[in-house]
């Protein structure tokens, strides 16, 4: 806690202007603020009387700045609108903030997105929801939160009766989260809108959310894009909005429907439903796309969205994912010499060193962080692709095992050399620490696909938490549909 008595001549003016503040709304960014300024801003925040929507985006309030705000956050009694995105706050200043909502009774709405959240603050978070009786809107959005910490907060859910609004797009959230927030929406009756777009739900958890769509009587709008859901996981979809009486806004783009999934998508919206805008575009869609259209327009849905489908083969290119226990079984096979089965020979034990060689060869990763773009009209610093290497889970090392740049175009011109892709690996405090170019393999017609491995780019040995990698293109094709980068990591 920060004294007046112990403030230097600048930060009380500083505070004096906070505490004196008229105004109803503040924003401050732009780093304008880090840990000390925010220490000042909470002083102010616990007299002041006028404020009640405060943004400070894009500062560095890191945990310091967050625990002084939540101090602040339990004896205001006026703001209601609480911004904190890209703020460097990491697990403690967010379990904070989570205190502070157990008693505030006046904050509306939180956005906590782009900082380091994490499991262990969802689970706080979810601690909060279930006595707070104010808030409405959370958005989490790229906080680093998986399945445990989805779980978590799908149990508050069942309990709590005034957030209508979550946001949890763009984590780590896998099937078993998507599973455990399905069951929290067959009993909650406050929320409308729930985002998980950017996740790795897949098809099992788009069935589980398709259950949840037959008997919910409150969501209108689900956010499911870039999910990794298949045709099945689109056919249970179409089976639940041909009984679902309230939907109005779904989102599945930038995920692996084709056919098959559109055209169950299709028969639902001839039967009639309620959707008024349907986003499905960027999936793998042929025929069956001026099939959706066509039926959507004959009653009268003025918001479909279903062009720009890429090229099939694109499945056949996306990362395979195996589990931890997956690749300590084969690594622990690789070393240890078992018996083969029936057999009177054996495995050679190998040496760590060979067994982690040929663990960086194989082909599969436990995670993933990707990011795509469709916008290629200017290459500003919003359009480079860019990736940050996510937290361990349970406080596990992360190794990261390749760098996949695809772009997929709707015609290949030009010569190979005259295509390519820039990237650069910067650590956690931002200093570049490697650069080049990687120059793609034409997989067909359209698709171009990069692939930087660790025996040729040693960097990617030393990545760990908070490194980041970015993708410029050497030239910036007007006729691509889309490019996207992964960082897969074990």
């Amino acid at each position: 806690m920060l004294f007046y008595e112990s403030m230097t001549e600048s930060q009380r003016e500083l505070y004096d202007c906070f505490k004196n503040e008229k105004d109803s709304a503040l924003s401050v960014h732009d780093f304008e603020f880090g840990e000390v300024e925010a220490e000042v801003l909470a002083e102010g925040l616990k007299v002041n009387k006028a404020l009640t929507w405060l943004y400070l985006y894009e500062n560095q309030l890191g945990d310091i700045g967050a625990q002084a705000i939540a101090e602040a956050l339990k004896v205001n009694t006026t703001l209601i609108k609480l911004n904190l995105p890209e703020n460097q706050i990491g697990e403690a200043g967010a379990q904070a903030i989570a205190e502070a909502l157990k008693v505030n009774t006046t904050l509306t709405k939180l956005n906590l997105s782009w900082n380091q959240v994490g499991d262990d603050a969802a689970k706080a978070f979810a601690e909060a929801l279930k006595v707070n009786k104010t808030l409405t809107r959370l958005k989490l959005h790229q906080v680093q939160i998986g399945d445990t910490g989805a779980q978590a907060i799908a149990e508050a859910l069942k309990v709590n009766t005034t957030l209508t609004k979550l946001n949890l797009s763009w984590n780590q959230i896998g099937g078993a989260g998507a599973v455990a927030i399905a069951d929290a929406l067959k009993l909650n009756k406050t929320v409308t809108t729930i985002y998980l777009s950017g996740n790795q739900i897949g098809d099992a958890g788009a069935r589980a959310i398709a259950e949840v769509l037959k008997v919910n009587t409150t969501l209108t709008e689900l956010g499911l894009s870039e999910n990794q859901i298949g045709d099945a996981g689109a056919q249970a979809i179409a089976e639940a909005i041909k009984v679902n009486k309230i939907l109005t806004n779904l989102e599945l783009g930038w995920n692996q429907i084709g056919d098959a999934g559109a055209q169950a998508i299709a028969e639902a919206i001839e039967l009639g439903t309620t959707l008024t805008r349907l986003n499905i575009w960027y999936n793998c869609i042929g025929s069956a796309v001026a099939q959706l259209i066509t039926e959507a327009k004959k009653l009268n849905y003025a918001d479909v969205y279903a062009d720009s489908q890429f090229n099939p083969l694109v499945l056949s290119l996306l990362p395979r994912l195996a589990s931890a226990e997956d690749t300590q079984t084969v690594f622990c096979l690789l070393t240890s010499g078992l018996e083969l089965e029936n057999q009177r020979a054996s495995l050679p034990a190998l040496p760590a060193e060979i067994a982690e060689l040929i663990m960086d060869e194989a082909h599969y990763w436990q995670g993933v962080q990707h990011i795509k773009r469709s916008q290629f009209d200017d290459d500003t610093p919003d359009d480079i692709l860019q990736v940050t290497v996510p937290q361990g889970v349970n406080g596990n090392s992360i190794r990261v095992k390749s760098i996949q740049v695809l772009r997929d175009s709707r015609t290949l011109d030009g010569s190979i050399d005259d295509r390519g892709f820039d990237l650069i690996v910067r650590d956690e405090q931002g200093a570049v620490q490697h650069e080049c170019s990687a120059k793609p393999t034409v997989v067909d017609l359209t698709l171009e696909l990069a692939t930087i491995w660790p025996a040729s780019h040693p960097v990617i040995r030393q990545m760990r938490e908070g490194w980041q990698v970015q993708v410029r293109p050497s030239k910036s094709p007007k006729d691509a549909l889309f490019e996207s980068l992964y960082v897969g990591y074990v």
